[in-house]
């Protein structure tokens, strides 16, 4: 009896190994496909997060400009402040020259959404006017961040929106209306 029920049992054991080693070479490739799968997949969703993040820079003007009329732009009032609010330098710019030089310094910035910003001893406080009523407010601190103030905002949560300036910004030109 030890024969038979001995060669019953190696054929059965043989039969499992075979089936085994059959599943085993398929389960090798599902187990390849998925990883590729896998690869391919985290790939490009990160290829698609580099395009994503680099189309969330605008420029100043899709960022602050929108409802401003350039062309009805009377004044811009700067304060500088270096180092504290007692040392602080007022002008008020009204030459349209002027205007136009200082419109298109903030229109060369590219801007990024922030929430929120450096805090600097360099600050710049920019009002426009437009019609002798304010319409904007610049806050620039430090040439790093920018806090763009929607005086008549028709969404209130969108009238203060906070900047990471990433290039475009000339603190020299805003000096120089100073001298």
């Amino acid at each position: 009896m030890e024969g038979p029920k001995g060669c019953y049992g190696n054929f059965f054991i043989f039969m499992v190994y075979y089936v085994h080693m059959i599943h085993k070479e398929d389960f090798m490739k599902i187990q390849k496909k998925y990883v590729l799968s896998f690869i391919i997949l985290l790939v490009i969703i990160v290829v698609a997060g580099v395009i994503l993040t680099s189309k969330m820079t605008i420029s100043f003007k899709e960022a602050a400009l929108g409802q401003v009329n350039l062309g009805e732009i009377d004044t811009i009032e700067i304060i500088k402040s270096d180092d504290n609010s007692a040392n602080e330098k007022k002008i008020t710019v009204s030459d349209p020259k002027s205007i136009n030089q200082i419109i298109n310094l903030f229109s060369q910035l590219q801007l990024k959404k922030s929430n929120f910003s450096t805090p600097s001893s360099d600050l710049y406080w920019i009002t426009i006017r437009s019609k002798q009523e304010r319409k904007l407010g610049l806050t620039i601190l430090g040439g790093k961040n920018l806090v763009v103030y929607k005086y008549n905002s028709t969404v209130p949560k969108n009238s203060v929106v906070s900047y990471e300036i990433i290039s475009g910004y000339n603190g020299k030109l805003m000096q120089k209306f100073f001298e």
